[in-house]
Order: structure tokens, then C-alpha cells, then sequence
């Protein structure tokens, strides 16, 4: 199985879920798509996370070659995406394979650009006021986030859109080893976990490592 994790900070929010919409008939159609799930994170204001599941690395490629997606993906960059950070991976480790799917190792490269070469994915359902009211450190807390654990980049912490409540939790780590050394705690009860061998990690200003070339952008200056 195979994760794409695409964070957006899209300048025309309405537009980017317009565009998302639009072409979710053509993504379910894709064979080898498993799912896809939108949050926003908690802890910076107008980002996205667009996750999505995958059977293998071949499905992903029919996806990325789809004529509308393809349309849609250069709109988005010179329309409505301030920036984004997109990451491609094998699921190494799954709590809750979805039924009919397998883990399979299909790939051993890692990223050669990412700050880590590793995701950790832990998803729950909490209560939907209680994740509006507490902090987002609180609600990354409940779901196992150590501050300061060994090899720890980054972390975020997202709530979904379309479902509030059910909250996931972002780690990024410098390998695989300090990722699994922190899986050996177990995830909280009920929760899912996940993790990711990144294979793939570009931006919409560093495209190192994209599979597709698009004409460079410059960024933005920030908004006031």
C-alpha cells in the first residue's frame, strides 16, 4: 500500500474544495484507490491535509496521468495553491489494514531531499467540542505525541472537514529506526497507526523530486 500526503495552503479556499469535488468521481473510479480523507490543521491556520490510500505505485501513476486531474493540478498552481508539501510513500506498518488489502514491500528508496525519510500516522475519533475547545497540543497529547522524542522533525496535528472529530496526528521522523522506536509505546486505545517509508517529497518551490515538471514559481510575498 502506498500514501500520498499532500499538505495545501490553498489562497482560494472555496475553489480548492470546488476543484477536490469535482474530481472525486474521476478518483474513485481509478482502480488500486483506496481512500481519501481532507483535515485542516490545527496548528496552522489555512493549511490542508489531503491523505489519501493506495493499493500500489502503479495506481498512483494511472491517477497522476488522469487528463482532468492533470488539468485541475496546473490550474491549482497558478490559481489557487499558495504553496503546498506533497509526500509519496510506502505503509510499512498498519494497525488496520483496510479489508482486501495487503502490506507489501514495493519499494526501498527513500527521499534523498526530505527533512525525514519516515511518517508516523495516528488517527482517532474524539469528541468533536472537545477537539473545537482544546489545544492543539492537547489533542496531538491524546493521540501518543511525545515533544522531544528521539529523531522527532516535525509534527502536526489535523481534524477533518468533513467529519469533526476524527483527528490525525502527523509525525515526521529523521529515519525509520527513531520511528520505530517510538511505535514500541503502542498507539492509544482505538487508535489507528500508521507508517510511511517516504519515497518521493516536493513542494510547490522545490520540485526536486517530483515525477513531473512544471515551469518554476516564485514565492509569494506573505500576506499582511
Amino acid at each position: 500500500m502506498f500514501s500520498v500526503l499532500f499538505e495545501v495552503n490553498p489562497d482560494k479556499f472555496e475553489a480548492y474544495l470546488g476543484y477536490a469535488g469535482m474530481l472525486k468521481p474521476e478518483l474513485e473510479q481509478i482502480d488500486g484507490f483506496i481512500d481519501n480523507v481532507r483535515y485542516r490543521s490545527l496548528t496552522r491556520k489555512g493549511w490542508m491535509l489531503s491523505l489519501s490510500g493506495w493499493r500500489d505505485e502503479k495506481a498512483l501513476v494511472r491517477w497522476r496521468t488522469q487528463a482532468k486531474h492533470h488539468g485541475v493540478q496546473e490550474k491549482g498552481r497558478s490559481e489557487v495553491f499558495r504553496d503546498y508539501h506533497l509526500r509519496v510513500g510506502q505503509v510499512t506498518h498498519d494497525t488496520r489494514v483496510p479489508a482486501g488489502q495487503a502490506l507489501l514491500e514495493q519499494r526501498l528508496d527513500e527521499t534523498q531531499t526530505g527533512a525525514g525519510t519516515t511518517v508516523t500516522l495516528i488517527d482517532a475519533k474524539r469528541p468533536s467540542d472537545w477537539v473545537a475547545n482544546a489545544s492543539p497540543s492537547d489533542v496531538a497529547g491524546g493521540l501518543g505525541l511525545v515533544a522531544g522524542a528521539p529523531g522527532l522533525v516535525s509534527w502536526d496535528v489535523f481534524d477533518a472537514v468533513l467529519t469533526p472529530g476524527d483527528v490525525i496526528l502527523l509525525l515526521t521522523w529523521r529515519n525509520d529506526d527513531d520511528a520505530e522506536a517510538f511505535d514500541k509505546a503502542g498507539p492509544p486505545e482505538s487508535a489507528r497507526r500508521r507508517r510511511v517509508r517516504v519515497v518521493r517529497d516536493y513542494g510547490m518551490f522545490d520540485r526536486r523530486e517530483a515525477p513531473q515538471y512544471y515551469p518554476e514559481v516564485r514565492k509569494a510575498a506573505p500576506h499582511p
